[in-house]
């Protein structure tokens, strides 16, 4: 019977592995508690919203772009969360926005319903 040695040849893991490993689960989590961060610094120097989603909007095509770029590992991870934090700050005002405007056109569409009650009733 033949005997099988296993040898592992690898270097120990450095600290940007250990890194790497210990963000790999958290990165959305990370990526919302930047956001959230990025969110109140908006609220208190209160620039225009326009701007602030312009600027989301184009370091999130920066990120997107250098992401094939960088190796994996901690760069790697700091881009995504970076790009998931704009991403979400680009988000937020939009589904605000279509919540507004979908309770707008409910508005609006239950008072041409109750109008069209009233006129009805009245023939």
């Amino acid at each position: 019977m033949s005997e099988f040695q296993l040898i592992i040849d690898e270097e120990p893991p450095g600290q940007g592995a250990r890194w790497h490993r210990a963000i790999l689960g958290r990165r959305l989590l990370i990526a919302v508690l930047l956001a959230a961060v990025e969110a109140v610094v908006l609220l208190v120097l209160r620039p225009s919203l326009l701007w602030v989603i312009l600027a989301a909007a184009v370091v999130l095509a920066a990120c997107a772009g250098m992401i094939g770029r960088v190796g994996p590992g901690i760069g790697r991870d700091a881009l995504v969360i970076v790009g998931g934090a704009q991403a979400i700050l680009i988000a937020i005002p939009l589904v605000i926005g279509f919540g507004i405007l979908v309770a707008v056109i409910a508005g609006i569409v239950l008072v041409a319903g109750l109008v069209f009650v009233a006129f009805a009733r009245k023939k």
